[in-house]
C-alpha cells in the first residue's frame, strides 16, 4: 500500500489517495443521517393531507407553493445532515414539525357501531381488480428520495465539506455511500418483479415466459451496458481520477445494472421461490469467499490480467444479484394490488418480518460469523445489511402512510386522490426518469470536477456549486414530468 501523500491538492494522485483506505462510520450513526429521509415524507405527508382537510375543494398540490415546499422539506434537511451539519437539531425540527401537522389532521367521523363494516374498507375491497398494479405511493417516494441521497453524494465527496467517514470504505466497514449504492440495487430489484408478476390481458391473467423476459432483460440492459462502455472510454480519454479498488480497473456501475436484467430471469428460472434463490446463491458465494483461497486472491492479488485487474466487479456482481432478489421478493409482497383493506394492512407485518429475519442474519453473519460487511465485494453481511435497513424504511413509508391515510374519506380509500396528495411532485419527477436523473448527475459530477477545483473551495462555495448542481440534475426531470414523457 502507497502509504505517500501527493503534495498537490489539485492532481489525481492526491484526489485518488484521499478516497483510499477509509474505514467509514457506524452503523448507528448512518441510520440516524439517512431516516432524515423518513422524516422529510413524514413532516410533507402531515402537511399535505393537513393542507387537503381544511379545504378539499381547494387543494391544489401542483401550486409554485407546494413546489417551494418540498424542495425546502426534502433538500434541506438532506444538504444539512450529509454534511454532518445540524444533524440532530435537523431531526428534531422534522419530527415536531411532522407532529404539529398531524396534530392539525381532523379525525374521521365517529363510528358509533363497531361492529359495523368500516366504510373505508367496503370501499377499498369493492374497487380491486385481479392482476392489476397501481403504483405505490410510499415506493415511490422513497426510491426517488434514496435516488437523489445517492446524486447528491457522489459529487459532494469531492468537497472538503463532505465527512470523508460518509464515503465508501476500502474493503471492510460501513458508510452511508456504501448504503446508497446497495438500496439503490436493492429497491430496484423491489420493482423490478413488477414485469414477473400475473397481469391481465384481455380478461385473462397471464405471465411472461422466460424467453420473453430474457428478451425484455437484454433490451434493458443495452443501454446501461452502453453507458458503462461510454464511461469506460470517457475516463480513460481524460485521465479522470479512478479509485481503482472500488469496481476494478475498467468495471463501473453501469456494468452491474446492466448485468443483472439478464441473469435475473435466469436466477428465478432456476428456482421461483426468490427468498430461497436469494439466500442461497449468497451463501454459498460467502462460504466459497471465505472457506477457499478466492478470498485471499480477492483482497491481495496483483491486477496481471482482464479477471484480475476487474475482480471486485465481477465477483460483487453476484452479491448484487442476490440482494436484487431480494428486493424482488420483498417487491412480490407488496407490489400486486391487496384484494382486501385487510390484507394491505397485514402487508405491514410482512415487511416487518422481512426486516427482523434480515437482521437476524447480519447478526449471525456478522458478530457470530466475524464476516465485516464489505460493499468492495458484496459480501453476506453487506448484502443483509442493506435488506434489513431497506425493508424497515419501506416498512416506516407504509406505515406513515397507512396513518395518515387513515384519515382520508372511504371514497378516496384506493384510488381517486387529488393530484399531488400522494406524491410530491419533485419526486414524481425523479422517479419517472430516475435512470436519465442518474446518468445527468454523474455527467455534471465529472464536468464540476474538470471545471472547478473542489478541494480548494470553502464551505460557502461548496454549499452554493451542489445547490446549483442539484437544480442542475433535477431540471431534465422536471422538465420531462411537465410534458409527462417518460425516458427511463
Amino acid at each position: 500500500m502507497n502509504t505517500h501523500i501527493p503534495s498537490d491538492v489539485t492532481s489525481k494522485e492526491y484526489k485518488e489517495w484521499r478516497v483510499s483506505n477509509l474505514e467509514g462510520s457506524g452503523m448507528g450513526e448512518i441510520h440516524l443521517v439517512v431516516s432524515t429521509v423518513m422524516l422529510s415524507y413524514w413532516c410533507w405527508k402531515c402537511k399535505t393531507a393537513a393542507d387537503y382537510h381544511r379545504n378539499p375543494s381547494q387543494f391544489n398540490g401542483k401550486s409554485w407553493s407546494r413546489f417551494v415546499f418540498e424542495c425546502i422539506v426534502f433538500f434541506v434537511p438532506m444538504f444539512l445532515a450529509l454534511t454532518d451539519r445540524f444533524v440532530y437539531e435537523t431531526f428534531a425540527v422534522l419530527v415536531a414539525t411532522s407532529i404539529y401537522y398531524r396534530w392539525k389532521i381532523p379525525d374521521p367521523p365517529y363510528r358509533h357501531d363497531k361492529w359495523a363494516p368500516d366504510p373505508r374498507a367496503v370501499a377499498f375491497d369493492k374497487t380491486y381488480i385481479e392482476g392489476k398494479v397501481t403504483p405505490k405511493s410510499y415506493l415511490s417516494i422513497y426510491r426517488a428520495e434514496m435516488m437523489l441521497l445517492t446524486c447528491f453524494c457522489i459529487l459532494a465527496v469531492d468537497f472538503n465539506v463532505f465527512p470523508l467517514r460518509y464515503a465508501k470504505v476500502e474493503t471492510f466497514g460501513t458508510s452511508i455511500m456504501d448504503l446508497g449504492v446497495g438500496s439503490f440495487v436493492f429497491s430496484a430489484g423491489v420493482v423490478g418483479i413488477k414485469p414477473f408478476l400475473p397481469r391481465r390481458v384481455n380478461d385473462r391473467i397471464v405471465t411472461a415466459t422466460l424467453g420473453h423476459q430474457l428478451r425484455a432483460g437484454v433490451w434493458t440492459a443495452l443501454p446501461l451496458l452502453v453507458l458503462g462502455f461510454a464511461r469506460l472510454l470517457l475516463t480513460e480519454s481524460i485521465d479522470y481520477q479512478k479509485h481503482v479498488s472500488e469496481y476494478g480497473t475498467h468495471w463501473n456501475f453501469f456494468f452491474t445494472l446492466g448485468f443483472l436484467p439478464i441473469f435475473v430471469p435466469l436466477g428465478m428460472f432456476v428456482f421461483s421461490d426468490l427468498r430461497i434463490t436469494s439466500n442461497a446463491l449468497l451463501v454459498v458465494y460467502q462460504v466459497i469467499y471465505s472457506l477457499t483461497p478466492l478470498g485471499s486472491w480477492l483482497e491481495n492479488a496483483d491486477r496481471t490480467d482482464l479477471l484480475s485487474a476487474n475482480r471486485e466487479g465481477v465477483f460483487s456482481f453476484v452479491g448484487y444479484l442476490a440482494m436484487f432478489l431480494m428486493g424482488m421478493s420483498l417487491g412480490s409482497e407488496i407490489l400486486p394490488d391487496a384484494p382486501t383493506f385487510k390484507s394491505r394492512r397485514m402487508r405491514l407485518v410482512s415487511v416487518l418480518g422481512v426486516w427482523i429475519t434480515a437482521s437476524i442474519c447480519l447478526f449471525l453473519a456478522d458478530f457470530v460469523c466475524g464476516v465485516e460487511p464489505s460493499r468492495r465485494f458484496a459480501n453476506a453481511s453487506y448484502c443483509f445489511w442493506v435488506a434489513g435497513f431497506n425493508s424497515f424504511m419501506i416498512w416506516m413509508f407504509m406505515l406513515i402512510e397507512e396513518d395518515v391515510d387513515s384519515k382520508m374519506p372511504p371514497q378516496l380509500a384506493r384510488s381517486g386522490r387529488p393530484a399531488g396528495y400522494d406524491v410530491p411532485q419533485i419526486l414524481e419527477a425523479v422517479n419517472m426518469n430516475s435512470l436519465t436523473t442518474f446518468l445527468v448527475a454523474n455527467l455534471l459530477t465529472g464536468s464540476t470536477n474538470m471545471l472547478i477545483e473542489t478541494l480548494l473551495c470553502d464551505t460557502v462555495q461548496a454549499f452554493a456549486i451542489l445547490a446549483v448542481y442539484t437544480l442542475l440534475f433535477m431540471l431534465p426531470a422536471l422538465f420531462l414530468y411537465h410534458f409527462g414523457i417518460r425516458v427511463r
